[in-house]
């Protein structure tokens, strides 16, 4: 999207903000109108998730599986790409990233614990979750430094990213990882660039992480997720990212 046609995007929504519409009945008619709509236009392939009313009259927020949240006319007719930006004294407040903040907060908190190989400190002050892939080099150096973040209090909860995709040999190893009796041990010979023995069980995690992983907007690994929900995409060093934490905490 050009200069201009972001502006023009800001100006139409930024003095709006997410929130629920009063009148219950019209809003359902509405939405059954988008539903409808977007089934007959949408192939199969792609899953509508939700379409949440907003603040901005006869504007809806449209969720995708996979795909960054798009806001559509109660008719049905036209959809909008971008953020809703609210105006402040401070400056524009970014209100559509911090629905996204909200929606990976509530999709993570929703993860049984047992589902993360965790690598916890004495005492926690901060808790991310990173989705990383055993073959990515950032994620070795990552993880070869895993004691550091320990050391500064960040809990660490790995969840899986085969960047290859599901069934690939990364898949295969990863899993394997998941999988084992030791996976803390196993997930960190990976790492360095060891081999452990195959282990594909049918009950792992590693397929609905790397789903939900494309869900909440991960393109590559390692991306940190905050225990608020903010997206971190790409390595960063152990006082950097606690510095960062410290910041946004």
């Amino acid at each position: 999207m050009n200069f201009l046609a972001k502006l023009s995007l800001i100006i139409i929504v930024s003095s709006f903000s997410l929130g629920c519409s009063s009148n219950d009945e019209t809003s359902n008619d509405e939405t059954l109108t988008i539903e409808q709509k977007l089934k007959e236009m949408l192939p199969e392939s792609i899953q509508l998730n939700s379409i949440n009313s907003t603040d901005i009259e006869g504007y809806y927020e449209v969720n995708f599986e996979g795909v960054e949240p798009l806001y559509v006319t109660s008719d049905g007719n036209y959809l909008i790409s971008g953020d809703i930006y609210l105006i402040t004294k401070e400056g524009l407040v970014n209100k559509s990233e911090a629905r996204r903040d909200f929606q990976r907060k509530a999709l993570i908190e929703g993860i049984d614990d047992n589902q993360f190989i965790i690598f916890e400190p004495k005492e926690a002050k901060h808790n991310v979750f990173v989705f990383t892939d055993v073959d990515c080099g950032y994620c070795r150096q990552f993880h070869s430094q895993i004691e550091e973040y320990l050391n500064l209090g960040i809990k660490v909860n790995y969840l899986a990213y085969p960047r290859a995709g599901i069934g690939s040999d990364s898949y295969r190893r990863i899993v394997s990882a998941w999988c084992a009796d030791d996976p803390h041990y196993s997930l960190t010979v990976l790492k360095q660039g060891g081999e452990i023995q195959d282990n594909v069980c049918s009950i792992n995690p590693v397929e609905s992480h790397f789903n939900l992983g494309r869900t909440i907007g991960v393109q590559g690994t390692p991306s940190i997720v905050t225990q608020e929900g903010k997206l971190i995409p790409g390595y960063l060093p152990p006082e950097e990212l606690l510095n960062l934490l410290d910041t946004n905490s």
